[in-house]
């Protein structure tokens, strides 16, 4: 098994780890479930693209991945219901299938991508002369893959936090919701 699907298998299933028991289901919305997000996603971010080249064809792959990524996070913030718990005055967030779905389709994508790359030649070849073509670089692939990855989980967790604070304000507001 090469080192690049190595790191595929084991980023996949942490990601998956962490969504299956900290996102699917019925979770309350804790401010560090919320802030550590954006704290890893700058680690991570930093600690892959540091050292990315800013050509122009690699950074329209990482503008690529952004526009990927705040489709696939749309489609993951409208898959979690933020909702108000009266009898334990606190905002819970409920994610389903249709979450564990777009998680699992990015997720077995990326994997079915690198074992392709790596045992089909033709693919390889096609993929390289793409590559060739665009001036995209190994830098480029990578910025397309974590910027996509960044940001879906960035505007996921920060619209879970702006329908957070809506339901913390309606909560306050509305008497029926007062413990």
């Amino acid at each position: 098994m090469s080192e690049a699907m190595r790191n595929a298998l084991i980023l996949s299933g942490v990601l998956l780890a962490l969504v299956l028991f900290t996102h699917i289901g019925r979770h309350k919305a804790h401010l560090v479930i919320l802030i550590l997000p954006f704290f890893t996603c700058a680690l991570v971010g930093w600690a892959v693209l540091y050292d990315l080249k800013l050509t122009t064809p690699n950074t329209l792959a990482g503008l690529v991945g952004i526009a990927a990524g705040v489709l696939i996070g749309w489609g993951l913030l409208k898959g979690t219901k933020v909702e108000w718990d009266q009898e334990k005055s606190a905002v819970y967030t409920r994610a389903g299938w249709v979450y564990l779905g777009l998680w699992l389709f990015v997720l077995v994508g990326r994997l079915i991508f690198v074992y392709t790359l790596e045992h089909s030649h033709s693919f390889a070849a096609d993929f390289g002369k793409f590559l060739m073509d665009t001036g995209i670089d190994a830098g480029g692939v990578s910025a397309f893959f974590v910027t996509m990855a960044l940001t879906m989980v960035i505007f996921r967790t920060a619209g879970v936090w702006v329908y957070r604070a809506k339901v913390l304000r309606q909560a306050q507001r509305t008497p029926s919701y007062a413990s």
